[in-house]
Order: structure tokens, then sequence, then C-alpha cells
């Protein structure tokens, strides 16, 4: 897998690396350092499958280099990992198209689980924001976790199963049938390793550690009879 850390400062660039090599043991860096060597990189052979981006680099035009950034590379997933007071950014930057938005402040746990939903196929809200998310752009979902690196207790309860994806949906309405990752698998024709990265990402919407109770918080929570 390969991630591009594009920020101008290498304190940050090299944090960033050295959390993200347990999080992916095999990943492969690509870095940048303004809004030039951010395109050549997203633009060059080696095409990233995950970005994270900083506003404020020089060359930047804030919300606009986001926007310009989705026309030019739709595929790649982009997180912008800001400074800036996320009242006044977030909301922009995922209306945009971005897939997530991490404020600096946030504590490594809480950026690793971050990465991991977006990988997943959802969107990461900061907690303090999702009451106001008023939409999800592009099939995309809000979720958000709270300080100790796992979903926020109170929007969990209010959003429930609306924060998963609709893959993520179908994972686990199987899962709580009682079929193993290997037959959600064949069931969805996915491979096991997707359906792990899944019910893992499952257990942190929920807030949980296994699939007894997965189920049971999806119950407490929706009403639904899983």
């Amino acid at each position: 897998m390969r991630i591009l850390l594009a920020d101008d400062h290498a304190l940050i660039r090299s944090g960033l690396r050295s959390e993200l090599m347990d999080f992916v043991p095999d990943v492969e860096f690509l870095e940048a350092w303004d809004a030039e060597s951010m395109e050549a990189q997203m633009a060059g052979g080696a095409q990233p499958d995950l970005a994270l981006i900083d506003l404020t680099m020089p060359g930047m035009e804030g919300v606009k280099s986001i926007e310009n950034l989705r026309e030019r590379h739709p595929s790649v997933p982009v997180i912008v990992v800001s400074g800036m007071d996320a009242a006044e950014i977030a909301h922009r930057v995922l209306d945009a198209g971005a897939a997530g938005f991490i404020p600096k402040s946030a504590i490594s746990a809480v950026v690793v689980q971050a990465i991991r939903l977006v990988l997943a196929g959802g969107r990461y809200v900061p907690p303090e924001l999702l009451g106001t998310q008023g939409n999800n752009r592009g099939g995309c979902t809000a979720t958000a976790l709270g300080t100790s690196g796992m979903p926020a207790a109170a929007p969990a309860a209010v959003g429930g199963l609306t924060m998963m994806s609709p893959r993520q949906r179908q994972v686990f309405e199987l899962l709580a049938r009682g079929l193993s990752n290997k037959h959600i698998a064949r069931a969805l024709n996915i491979t096991e390793g997707t359906v792990k990265s899944h019910v893992a990402t499952i257990f942190d919407v929920l807030n949980v550690r296994n699939r007894v109770a997965a189920v049971a918080e999806a119950r407490r929570v929706s009403g639904e009879p899983f």
C-alpha cells in the first residue's frame, strides 16, 4: 500500500510515518512538502492508495485545491490533516470530496482508526461536527472516533447502523446470522481479508470487541431484530 504524506513540516511527516508503519507493516510512503511536489506524486506512475494532505502547504489554495485534486485523481481517497479550526473548515473539505478531516491535535490512535475507516469505504468526521454533518455525498457515510480511538458514544447511539457503508451493513447482517468470515466472503464474492477489514470497522463504529457484543449493541441502538 502507498500512502502520500503531504505536509510542509518534516517533523509531522516523520511522526505520521512512525505511527502508520505499525498500522500497515508493508506500507510505502510517498512524501510532498508543497502543492507542486504533491501533484507530482499523485500524477506519478506509483499513484498512492491514500493521501493525507495539509491545506496550508506552500502553493495550496485551501478547499479549492481539494476540489481540483479530486477532479484530477478521483480514485485516490483524500484525508485532510489540518491544524485549522475544524468548525470553520471541515464541512467545506468534506463537501469538496475529501473522505475525512483529522485535526492535527488528534492523538495517534484516532488517526490510525480514521484511516482504517476511510480505507474501508467510510468517511471520518470529527466528533464535534457529527451532529451538524447534514449530508453524505457520493455514498460515503459519516462517523466519528472519540479520544480513545474508538467511536464516540453519543454519536454511535444516535446514528447506529446508519453510520455503516452499504457493504459494511451487508457484512454485518451476515455476521449477525452467525456466518464466519469465510462464508461471508463467499456470499458477497469478496476476499476474506476484505471481510476482516469490514468486521474491524463495524466493531469500531459500534465500539465493541466481538461479534456477540456487536449484534447486541446494534439491537440496542437501532431497535432492529438482528
